[in-house]
């Protein structure tokens, strides 16, 4: 095996991509949270009887009024499931972690650059990563899911994967 890949700083180097990688993915979930909070929202306010859309003429036809109680019984089932479904709990846990990665991903970014700077990797940035290691330990038990979507986190590992390539991190010598 190639002592280049032996050297204590790929600890540095593997965490950081796997922050980028939770940072990403992550992001990918809120994302997907938020857009499920904003289509029941968006429901919930169009059916609203007092909503400026309830007025609209087209109600009044015979195709207007079907649609309309089809948009009634939508959002009937919306309003109930909606609590149900917590998003707005799971919104802010998955915000919390998110902030969590993002402030990590920065710190051994942070690390990555200082050993490319000293071409040492000294006991001052041991430290520093010992720290971020602990950082990791506590957002790994903040993690608000049970299972994760196994083709997303396929898709974002490529990414980060062709954005922090192997070969782009410094490795000092002995």
């Amino acid at each position: 095996m190639d002592d280049r890949l032996k050297h204590p700083v790929w600890g540095v180097y593997d965490l950081y991509r796997t922050a980028r990688l939770n940072v990403k993915y992550y992001s990918a979930r809120l994302n997907q949270f938020e857009k499920y909070n904003f289509t029941l929202e968006l429901i919930l306010l169009i059916s609203a009887p007092s909503s400026a859309i309830a007025g609209l003429w087209f109600w009044n036809t015979s195709g207007g009024e079907i649609v309309w109680k089809f948009l009634g019984v939508l959002a009937a089932i919306v309003a109930v499931l909606k609590p149900l479904l917590g998003l707005n709990r799971r919104i802010k846990a998955y915000e919390e972690v998110l902030a969590g990665y993002r402030a990590l991903d920065h710190d051994l970014y942070e690390i990555k650059e200082m050993v490319a700077q000293k071409q040492k990797f000294d006991k001052e940035l041991q430290t520093d990563f010992r720290k971020a290691l602990k950082r990791k330990g506590v957002l790994v038990n903040k993690n608000p899911e049970t299972v994760q979507k196994k083709n997303l986190k396929t898709r974002l590992v490529r990414e980060v994967n062709n954005e922090l390539p192997p070969e782009q991190f410094y490795v000092p010598d002995g």
